[in-house]
């Protein structure tokens, strides 16, 4: 009972309605399950090598090859739900499910504590049920089946602990910040990044924010991070043309840009542009600004000319130097006015204060003492877990990272491209992967479609997206500007800054890296943060008249309420139609490609698939090798990079392969099937083939 007084009734209400739905979805039919709710492929990746742990078989997919291409805490999660498979194969899907729905809850639960005690509570009612109930975000975090429900609840545990930690800390007389508080941030933290690597950014901005509590470094310095790394590669990009970048100045310009970033804050730092904006007039800011970019630029050019001298950076156009020192300029001198607008009327200009090597030699101790323990922690842990893979698989990162990067240089290739447009590359393409930012993003389509009066075309449904983009963005800004203090304290308080900042870094850390296969669900972040930042925006619109009418804030609480039910009624409803029950035969096949292989190959095969991951978990007596190279070996990956894929295939007992074969003819695969290959059956456009450990035909070079 103590426990269950730990929740508002709203809260459970919330709980018992996810879970609710979720157990019927659960006791559905086994047909539903892949057919209907785990349907990509690869959450199926997950579940095999969380089967074949269990079975003593090691990280594996097919039981030959160890593979490391997960994140690792996803895994952890599925392993135990994956013992149940020698059961039944669908009971552990089942089991899932729910785990999904209770990650569903307490996600949302926290997404109201963190709304409600920083906004209000109408709020915190719409962002609660937006989270748990908006059908774009159930079908990308809680369908697919991958790492996407713990990495959304990692990341909202971490923001709700650093709002706590703010309000710990900041009011006077407040009692030292201890190593156990940092500890205790720095292993959530940890969880975040083991979540989903690509988090790693939100674990290290996490701890910067909690360092350099009290200082205006917190807020600005994550921002021009964002800045850095976008002048730069961007400088590149425009200069080189966005193909070309792609495949060959990509590398070369994370390379300068991680030199620009250790170079450009530390010297903004020592110039004073770090120091609190109100204390400056407008002319000192600017001057600051100025000269410590021109002086980064120097230096980094400088650096670099020296460094290619050893063959580090040759493919990098020097006139992109120019180009970064005018667009950061121009970005980060906006930060400063903005941080100048935000900053506390009550600051006085030219008020006295410690110089910057004044400041850091006073506090240099102490960022350097928690700076060990934070790092050290979430350091440490990445360290370990590299060092393994290293040791266990040969690589001290998931292949299925390198593979993806790998095919990001590749022309021509039969799987996802790089980002290949402007839009792409800042993670606001229209309907494509590299829109980062639904579901707000789908709320501009109906709108650029209502302006075709103003601007006419059939074919300009994408320039009226990005004009009502445009219109939107500006009328935030202008609601954040127009309410600055709120604004201020609710990104201090809620610790949007990180958040946002780790958003874009995630983001261009694909965009800018000729990374192909990027997917929808990499943006959980991002989603958290349309939430978050839609209820701000909320409470900024409804504060000033529940300030001036009496009993309006009762009113928009009973409204919130009911738009609650709404989103919860639209959302049983969906839950209902796909997953039915007593609707399928019990002795209908679940997967009928899998039905079909079985029926044309022999007990015990070893068949390659491109893909194969549900095909993989429910196929009997046969095993699935996947040829991508995803959830394959290191090993394999080079034997796939050096054209020796067939061979290393054979060598390890394959003999039948089920594939487009006109698939295989194009990188990554470039033919090197081709020779050993012979078809003898097709389905559904693809071949059923024998894979000969001799090529019938000499090899073209």
């Amino acid at each position: 009972m103590n426990f269950l007084k730990r929740f508002s009734l709203f809260e459970s209400l919330l709980i018992a309605v996810i879970l609710g739905t979720h157990l019927y979805a659960a006791f559905s039919d086994a047909y539903n399950f892949p057919n209907n709710w785990f349907t990509r492929d690869d959450a199926y990746y997950y579940f095999k090598v969380a089967q074949n742990i269990t079975q003593g078989l090691g990280s594996t997919f097919d039981g030959i090859n160890l593979s490391n291409g997960y994140h690792p805490l996803w895994m952890i999660v599925c392993i135990p739900i994956f013992a149940l498979a020698r059961f039944d194969l669908i009971l552990p899907l089942r089991v899932l499910l729910v785990v999904m729905a209770l990650f569903n809850a307490a996600t949302a639960v926290l997404i109201y504590r963190l709304v409600k005690e920083n906004l209000s509570l109408s709020a915190a009612y719409l962002a609660a049920s937006f989270w748990a109930f908006n059908l774009n975000i159930h079908a990308t975090v809680y369908e697919t089946g991958l790492e996407t429900p713990l990495a959304a609840f990692t990341i909202v545990l971490f923001i709700y602990k650093l709002s706590q930690f703010e309000k710990e800390w900041q009011p006077k007389g407040a009692k030292p910040v201890t190593a156990h508080q940092i500890s205790l941030l720095a292993l959530i933290a940890v969880m975040v990044m083991f979540s989903r690597l690509d988090l790693v950014f939100i674990a290290i901005l996490g701890g910067l924010w909690i360092i350099l509590r009290g200082s205006p470094v917190r807020f600005l310095a994550p921002l021009d991070m964002v800045i850095i790394f976008i002048s730069m590669t961007f400088s590149v990009a425009i200069r080189t043309g966005l193909d070309t970048y792609n495949s060959t100045y990509a590398a070369s310009a994370v390379e300068v840009t991680l030199i620009a970033m250790g170079i450009k804050l530390s010297v903004l730092y020592f110039l004073g542009a770090y120091q609190h904006p109100r204390t400056n007039p407008i002319w000192k800011i600017i001057r600051q600004t100025l000269s410590a970019l021109t002086i980064s630029t120097v230096l980094i050019a400088g650096i670099y000319l020296i460094l290619s001298r050893f063959g580090i950076g040759e493919s990098f156009p020097r006139s992109a130097f120019l180009l970064d020192w005018g667009i950061s300029v121009i970005l980060i001198l906006a930060v400063r006015l903005a941080a100048h607008w935000f900053g506390n009327e009550k600051i006085k200009i030219e008020l006295q204060q410690p110089t910057p090597m004044t400041e850091f030699r006073s506090n240099w101790k102490n960022w350097f003492s928690e700076a060990l323990i934070y790092y050290g922690i979430v350091g440490g842990a990445l360290a370990l877990y590299m060092l393994y893979n290293k040791l266990t698989f040969g690589t001290s990162s998931p292949v299925s990272g390198q593979i993806k990067r790998w095919w990001g240089l590749l022309k021509n290739t039969v799987y996802d491209y790089p980002a290949s447009n402007w839009p792409s590359f800042f993670g606001i393409n229209y309907q494509w992967v590299y829109d980062a930012w639904k579901p707000a993003s789908n709320l501009l389509i109906p709108v650029a479609k209502l302006l075709r009066p103003i601007y006419p075309g059939a074919d300009t449904l994408d320039e009226r997206y990005y004009i009502a983009m445009l219109f939107f963005s500006i009328v935030i800004l202008i609601l954040l500007f127009a309410n600055a203090r709120q604004t201020l304290r609710a990104f201090s308080n809620m610790a949007l800054i990180p958040l946002i900042a780790g958003c874009g870094l995630q983001i261009f850390s694909y965009t800018t890296t000729a990374y192909g296969g990027a997917k929808e669900w990499y943006w959980a972040s991002e989603m958290i943060l349309i939430v978050l930042i839609g209820s701000l925006l909320f409470h900024l619109v409804l504060r000033p008249i529940t300030k001036k009418i009496k009993n309006t804030r009762r009113i928009f609480e009973f409204a919130s309420l009911a738009l609650c039910v709404s989103l919860a009624y639209t959302h049983t409803t969906y839950i209902a139609a796909i997953m039915r029950h007593n609707y399928y035969p019990e002795s209908q096949s679940y997967m009928e490609v899998a039905t079909y292989i079985e029926e044309n190959t022999p007990p015990g095969a070893i068949i390659g698939m491109t893909g194969g991951g549900n095909v993989g978990y429910f196929i009997r007596d046969r095993t699935i090798v996947n040829m991508d190279g995803l959830i394959n070996s290191h090993e394999y990956f080079q034997a796939l990079q050096n054209g020796e894929a067939s061979q290393f295939l054979s060598e390890r007992g394959m003999t039948i392969v089920f594939a487009n074969t006109r698939l295989l003819k194009q990188p990554p695969y470039f033919g090197q099937f081709d020779p050993y290959l012979e078809s003898y059956t097709v389905y559904g456009g693809k071949g059923l083939l024998y894979l000969w450990p001799e090529p019938k035909y000499p090899q073209q070079k």
